[in-house]
């Protein structure tokens, strides 16, 4: 019998922790966890040419998750927050461009390398050795109660 008892005080035990570490596990999860949003536009260019068909990616510096949108026939392009909200943290981020083509010509496939215009925020690129058509390292600053609207240029 008081194995019985032995036993059944184990299990209880390894319940209560199970619940501690899935409730621990939880925490930070919640919808709550959302950093601020600011929605962000802009288009992305090469040769003055619309780049359609590209993938932009905002990686913020800070934490948060990071925010896609693809540019569309005329190299434009909207944000959605991973979670599928509207825009993208607040602050620093790292932007990855990935694929894409000059309009009316075919699929990219050299390495590219963005740079800011003069109606963008500061930006600054290097090539990322991510494969054909990848633009890595370029920054950008999503900034609250802003329009953002970030044009880049690839060379």
């Amino acid at each position: 019998m008081t194995r019985m008892i032995d036993i059944h005080r184990n299990v209880s035990r390894v319940a209560a922790v199970v619940v501690l570490l899935t409730a621990s596990m939880s925490v930070g999860c919640g919808p709550n966890d959302k950093p601020d949003l600011a929605v962000v536009t802009g288009t992305l260019t090469k040769n003055n040419q619309p780049f359609v068909g590209a993938t932009v990616e905002f990686y913020p510096d800070q934490p948060g998750a990071p925010s896609y949108g693809t540019t569309d026939e005329e190299g434009r392009f909207t944000l959605s927050y991973s979670t599928g909200d509207p825009g993208a943290a607040l602050g620093k981020h790292t932007v990855h461009v990935i694929g894409g083509r000059v309009k009316g010509g075919s699929k990219s496939s050299d390495n590219t390398q963005a740079e800011a215009t003069d109606e963008a925020p500061a930006m600054a690129a290097s090539p990322m050795a991510g494969g054909p058509g990848t633009v890595a390292n370029l920054t950008a600053e999503v900034f609250e109660g802003k329009a953002n609207d970030i044009k880049l240029t690839i060379p």
